[in-house]
This record gives structure tokens, sequence and C-alpha cells, in this order.
């Protein structure tokens, strides 16, 4: 529906409403005929305003952004950047997936380490012996 067809629609609305409200109100004009005129027209023209008003907002929401024009190279670019993202999240995950069980059975390994009993329970003194060392024949 184009803004021509909505405002078409939204007028005969409003013409279709003043029409039940000048019938429903002929009972009450009789009786007091110069009191219902003048409280029916500023209360129509408010509504008149206030109905093109909200048309014109429903209008403004309605709108799309139109059609953006690229390059099939940039949008491969653009698609393809999301692509790329989704491999290097698999990859990472896959390595994450691989290093799990790894880094488990290491900090085990380390913890069993810990409970060892110190060297010096095997005949061992804290002290190592120098290993063996050559002389310094020929070295100035």
């Amino acid at each position: 529906m184009n803004e021509q067809e909505y405002e078409q629609r939204e007028l005969a609305e409003r013409h279709h409403r003043a029409a039940k409200a000048a019938r429903a109100g002929q009972a009450d004009s009789e009786a007091r005929p110069a009191q219902a005129a003048e409280a029916a027209t500023p209360d129509a023209v408010k509504e008149a305003e206030v109905s093109r008003q909200a048309v014109k907002q429903r209008l403004a929401q309605m709108r799309g952004r139109g059609v953006d024009w690229v390059r099939p190279t940039d949008l491969m670019a653009h698609h393809a950047g999301s692509l790329s993202q989704r491999g290097i999240d698999f990859t990472a995950e896959q390595s994450r997936r691989l290093r799990a069980p790894l880094e488990a059975h290491a900090q085990r390994i380390a913890e069993r380490a810990r409970r060892l009993p110190s060297l010096s329970a095997f005949g061992r003194h804290g002290t190592a012996d120098q290993g063996q060392s050559r002389s310094g024949v020929g070295m100035r």
C-alpha cells in the first residue's frame, strides 16, 4: 500500500467516524445546538491533526532503507569474513579440545611429583656432586 492509498483510507475512516458522531450527536444537538457546534469543531480539528501525525509516523516506520548496490567482489568479501570467522572459531575449539586432556595429564603428573618424598629419603644429601670436569691443559 503506497502513501496516497494510505491517506485516502485514513480520510475515509475519519469521515466515517465524523458521520457516526454526527448521527449520535443529533439528539444532544437538538437540545443544545450552539454548544454542540462549538464543541464538535475543535475536537474534529484536533483529531484530524493527531491522525495526520499518526499516519506520518506509521509511514516513517514502514519505509525501508531501499536497495544498497554493492559490487560482487565487495559482497563476497563481506560474507567471506563471517565464513573465515567460523573457521577460526572451529580451529580454536579443536585446539582447545586437543590440549585439555594433555594439560590435565600434565597436572596429574605434577601433583604426583609434589607428593613424592624429598631426595634425602633416597640417600642423597641436598648438595650435588660436581660432575666431570676437564683440566685446563692447553688453555691460557
